[in-house]
């Protein structure tokens, strides 16, 4: 692991409050890189951590990463901004994290052709968004980064806030969104937030995985998202297991059997579709 990564300079920051830019969102807008030291280069995955848009979950950060480099992948945490920020400003902090990697390719030595995402939770929701609205321009070009593209060459989605929906939401969250959207203007947040309000044709290729049994995030959430995937004709791949729950990350415990099976059907999607490829 590498010192952190400013994803702008600090005057540069779309929509930054200071009020809002400590605690837990003291280091928002990095990227926590771990590189592979080889001087080869490699494709790179961007994890986005979960937590409910309140925090950012160090078990789907690290772990993740260092499970990703020994399949030979830059990989590079991103400290997305929470809550009390607006939730989308993730998806914003992911987008610019896509450009810079892309923008930097040469220097970092990562495959520009093969950088992805993966995200958990309310991460996976996060990094949906920045594959589905990739070209969607959220404020003035800042810099030549901004220039490059934000769309992922690839994306794996693990029990993701693809529908913000109320009846694929836990009481808790249903609460949580209550009070952050007034009841007059829910249905218009839905329709711009909401990943299977947005599904689009030519979205990168997509692996999505959830547990039957997920009391956070309803399995219909994925369910819903892979429906509108279908209809238009995107590239996907997606697995539901009965067990495991909710917030299981990369799921090699033990305790674990059944649903650590999506490690490996993710590498062998990974390899079919040729980004789990040999470095240069």
């Amino acid at each position: 692991m590498s010192k952190l990564i400013s994803l702008w300079e600090e005057n540069k920051i779309p929509f930054y409050n200071q009020n809002y830019h400590c605690g837990v969102n003291e280091n928002a807008s990095t990227l926590t890189p771990y590189l592979l030291e080889d001087g080869k280069a490699h494709g790179a995955i961007i994890v986005f951590p979960g937590g409910g848009y309140t925090h950012r979950s160090e078990k789907e950060g690290e772990p993740v990463a260092v499970y990703l480099n020994s399949l030979g992948f830059h990989a590079f945490v991103l400290n997305y901004r929470v809550m009390p920020y607006h939730p989308y400003l993730g998806c914003v902090d992911g987008k610019r994290a896509v450009k810079y990697l892309r923008a930097n390719a040469a220097e970092i030595g990562i495959s520009a052709d093969c950088i992805g995402v993966i995200g958990f939770s309310a991460g996976a929701g996060n990094a949906c968004l920045v594959a589905e609205t990739f070209d969607k321009e959220d404020y003035h070009t800042t810099d030549r980064i901004d220039t490059f593209s934000a769309k992922p060459n690839f994306c794996i989605l693990g029990y993701g806030s693809l529908s913000l929906k109320p009846e694929f939401m836990s009481e808790s969250d249903r609460k949580m969104f209550e009070g952050i959207v007034p009841q007059e203007s829910r249905e218009e947040y839905l329709k711009t937030y909401s990943c299977d309000e947005l599904v689009r044709k030519e979205m990168p290729p997509m692996f999505i995985w959830h547990t039957a049994d997920d009391m956070r995030v309803n399995a219909g959430a994925s369910i819903a998202f892979v429906q509108k995937l279908q209809e238009m004709g995107n590239s996907y791949e997606f697995h539901i297991f009965p067990n495991g729950g909710h917030g299981c990350a990369i799921a090699q415990a033990a305790e674990m059997e059944g649903i650590c099976q999506w490690i490996g059907l993710a590498e062998d999607w990974m390899r079919r579709n040729g980004f789990l490829r040999k470095s240069f």
